[in-house]
C-alpha cells in the first residue's frame, strides 16, 4: 500500500528558508545602494559627515571635516 508522505517547509508567511536564500544577493544590492545614497545624499550636513563618513577607513579622507571650532570657557 502506497502512502502519500508531506514535506513540510518551515515559513514566515509566504517567506521560505529557499526563498530567502534566493533573493539574498538582491537584498545586499539594495541594501548597498540605500547606504551610497544615503552617503552622498547626507555628505553635505556637518554633523553626517563629522560623525559617520569621515572615519570610513578606506573613504573617509574623501569627507574631510572642515569648519570645526573649539569653543574653549
Amino acid at each position: 500500500m502506497v502512502t502519500a508522505h508531506i514535506n513540510s517547509e518551515p515559513h514566515f508567511k509566504f517567506i521560505t528558508p529557499s526563498k530567502f536564500i534566493k533573493s539574498t544577493p538582491t537584498l545586499a544590492m539594495w541594501g548597498f545602494a540605500t547606504a551610497t545614497a544615503l552617503a552622498l545624499l547626507g555628505s553635505d550636513i556637518p554633523l553626517v559627515r563629522k560623525d559617520i563618513l569621515s572615519k570610513i577607513p578606506l573613504f573617509g579622507n574623501y569627507f574631510p571635516v572642515r569648519g570645526v571650532k573649539h569653543e574653549e570657557d
